[in-house]
């Protein structure tokens, strides 16, 4: 039989209700150790505001003190854009279309000039969006425009180099063109 059953017709004056090992309440033993307090509740959107200075206005150069956010909080994650990522994209698609347009007028060199600058422009917005994860959301465009400087500072090279090619074949051809 469980020991929690009494026999019939014997009264022991516990509460049934109650565990036979004691109330729950309040856990013991020799190697129980009270829990530390709760840690401090977190303010949930950055810094406390600086304090006011009694005296005017605060500055129109630094309307916040280093390290606070506005009331409303912090930006969401991957909201801002890189202004070297979107530069890069832009220089990336000028000197592709400056390329497709060459055979129709002579508009090779902004995209001869604007390739290597998409490039590199594209390559550091690169490198500092990867540095700060997170922060930054247009790493894709960054990318895109440096993979269009690359590709595109070869393709005007070759054109560059074709087309010194057709002036030193015509040159070399008849003499009295060049």
């Amino acid at each position: 039989m469980p020991f929690t059953h009494q026999p019939y017709g014997k009264d022991s004056g516990e509460n049934p209700f109650v565990s036979p090992s004691g109330p729950a309440a309040q856990p013991s033993g020799p190697g129980y150790v009270t829990p530390p307090p709760p840690p401090p509740p977190q303010v949930p959107y950055g810094s406390p505001p600086a304090p006011q200075v009694p005296y005017g206005p605060p500055s129109p150069t630094a309307p916040y003190a280093y390290g606070w956010t506005p009331v409303y909080g912090a930006p969401y994650p991957g909201s801002l854009t890189h202004k070297g990522g979107t530069t890069s994209l832009t220089l990336g698609i000028i000197a592709i279309v400056s390329l497709l347009l060459t055979p129709f007028c002579c508009l090779t060199l902004p995209g001869i000039f604007c390739a290597p600058f998409a490039w590199v422009t594209g390559a550091h917005a690169k490198r500092d969006i990867e540095r700060q994860p997170g922060v930054y959301g247009n790493l894709g465009a960054a990318r895109t425009g440096m993979w269009m400087g690359i590709v595109m500072t070869l393709l005007g090279a070759l054109v560059i180099a074709a087309f010194v090619a057709l002036a030193a074949w015509i040159g070399y051809a008849d003499p009295s063109l060049v």
